[in-house]
């Protein structure tokens, strides 16, 4: 398939939703009350959809696969994913699209609620994304159980793997298999006060970066050759929403480093797409940046 921007092409494997978003002062107490947002919208959500939505910010050529319903949010979803130009690969899921209910705080702190969680064991034909990702730079995959089974056929092609396991806390089961594929780690240090010991195993066992993301405090990154590298988060001149921001910062880095960049580099492009993103109600920055 011809690459429509002339540059990268990515293919994200996974993560669409439909979410309502509510915006809280303070989250409510574990008691019945009446409580009044500051505000409240609809809008696309989850990993795989905030990493593409990034992407194509950036000018990437972007090929999003993903469960979706035949209902509403679904066509929602498509309009959205269209408006963007970016390709949505929707194979349809029985159970509906998936649908989050997010409470945010004012500090940027979330509580998700999942309405509908989609199909968790579902028949992929993996064949429907051979194609696509034997044509991507970059390959991103999601840690939805449904998509696990991509990960050999990855592996068969020698495509590098770009995988975010969020708030991965060393011991949840369902992260094992994601990790070990794992060319490319991301991860939120807010679970686990030992993720420089567990970034450093990671690149022992073959890992070409590993990355951790501190929100407010930075992030940090490392490879084999160049060693760790911190970055300070970016100062925005408006905090929005923080939905998105661990998607851009990985968007961000991604563009840098399959254009040559070192670490350093990287590591700075992707806080500068944090610091966008949390600006924007939406998962990345409304005003598309290429087309």
């Amino acid at each position: 398939m011809p690459n429509r921007s002339g540059g990268l092409k990515a293919l994200v494997l996974g993560g669409v939703a439909w979410n309502t978003m509510v915006y809280l002062d303070v989250f409510p107490e574990p008691e019945p009350a009446t409580i009044f947002a500051r505000g409240a919208h609809e809008t696309v959500g989850s990993s795989g959809a905030g990493k593409a939505l990034n992407l194509r910010h950036l000018g990437v050529d972007v090929t999003l696969w993903g469960l979706v319903g035949d209902d509403e949010p679904g066509r929602r979803l498509r309009r959205v994913m269209a408006s963007h130009g970016i390709e949505l690969d929707a194979v349809t899921d029985p159970a509906g699209t998936m649908r989050h209910l997010n409470l945010m705080d004012a500090s940027g702190e979330r509580i998700s609620i999942f309405v509908n969680p989609g199909s968790e064991d579902f028949d992929v034909d993996i064949e429907s994304a051979t194609a696509e990702a034997a044509a991507a730079d970059l390959v991103s995959v999601t840690i939805v159980n449904h998509c696990r089974v991509f990960l050999p056929m990855l592996r068969a092609m020698g495509k590098p793997v770009w995988i975010d396991i969020h708030d991965y806390d060393g011991v949840d089961p369902h992260h094992p298999e994601f990790i070990e594929a794992a060319d490319y780690l991301f991860m939120s240090s807010s679970a686990m006060p030992g993720w420089r010991g567990f970034l450093e195993s990671r690149v022992a066992a073959g890992a070409t970066v590993a990355v951790c993301t501190h929100g407010a405090d930075g992030a940090s990154g490392l490879t084999g050759g160049e060693g760790w590298v911190d970055v300070p988060a970016i100062p925005a001149p408006e905090f929005v929403d923080s939905n998105g921001a661990g998607d851009a910062f990985f968007a961000g880095f991604a563009t840098a480093w399959l254009a040559d960049s070192d670490l350093t580099t990287a590591m700075h492009r992707g806080a500068e797409a944090a610091a966008a993103a949390i600006q924007s109600i939406e998962l990345a920055p409304i005003a598309p940046r290429s087309t």
